[in-house]
């Protein structure tokens, strides 16, 4: 174990809360003296506060009181993760015509946070999203557990390991999974994530020993940074992974943050 980045990872974790909270309080920018947090986008560190989480959301609940319903809406959320895609679709009698002839005349439908390719097959990214939708509407999604509902949706064609993760994390704070006994500790490994753990714990994460490393950072972690369930915690991995490589001058894609 990298006890450096061990120490690392609590700081960035503990300044990123002092970052929202000084922001939330009203104070004027900027939040905080690292100018690497400063200067670059970073997410919460819990999901439910991201503000395109937050559109989400209110999109879903608004628009999609039927249970049965939630898995397909937030699949077609997450595959977009673009709310004014979502409110066209929904203002065009949830035709995806509609969206179609957004995308074919160049304008932006999917927000580039999440890469969605039509894994190989000969079909346009919008008619992949409605067949990736419409498998997981006629998919039964067990409410028993989250670690279910995520093994029910990986069976869908189409439907990754990282997005059927992404979906589970929205039915777990909308009625769906709320009970779910594993709702505290159930997450799945990024790319982001996998690249946080192996800066802790050295090269080597893999889905075998995830678990186990999530499992012992939580416990090595208790006390020193806020509370946070699992799928949290994944998502604070992926954004130090981003801190150390901005930290570093290390290569890849930098989104810069302008507080004004």
């Amino acid at each position: 174990m990298n006890l450096e980045m061990l120490d690392l990872y609590t700081y960035y974790v503990n300044e990123r809360e002092k970052v929202q909270r000084r922001r939330e309080a009203g104070n004027l920018a900027p939040w905080t003296m690292d100018t690497v947090l400063r200067n670059y986008h970073f997410c919460h560190n819990r999901r439910e506060d991201d503000r395109g989480t937050k559109e989400i959301r209110a999109f879903v609940q608004r628009t999609e009181p039927n249970l049965d319903f939630l898995p397909a809406a937030y699949t077609m959320a997450r595959l977009f993760n673009r709310v004014e895609t979502l409110e066209y679709w929904f203002d065009h009698g949830c035709d995806f015509d509609a969206i179609q002839f957004l995308y074919d005349t160049e304008n932006k439908v999917f927000n580039t946070a999440y890469v969605v390719s039509t894994c190989g097959k000969s079909m346009g990214k919008v008619e992949y999203v409605r067949r990736v939708c419409d498998e997981v509407l006629n998919t039964e999604v067990p409410r028993t557990s989250c670690r279910a509902a995520f093994d029910a949706l990986r069976t869908v064609d189409g439907l990754g390991s990282f997005l059927a993760g992404q979906v589970v994390a929205d039915l777990k704070n909308d009625r769906y999974l709320v009970e779910a006994p594993d709702w505290h500790t159930f997450s799945v490994m990024g790319p982001g994530s996998k690249k946080g753990l192996d800066f802790i714990f050295g090269p080597g994460t893999t889905e075998r020993n995830y678990e186990d490393r999530i499992s012992s950072l939580e416990v090595l972690t208790s006390g020193t940074i806020p509370k946070l369930h699992r799928q949290d915690m994944q998502n604070t991995l992926c954004e130090f992974s981003k801190y150390v490589r901005y930290r570093n001058d290390l290569p890849g894609r930098r989104r810069k943050y302008n507080a004004s």
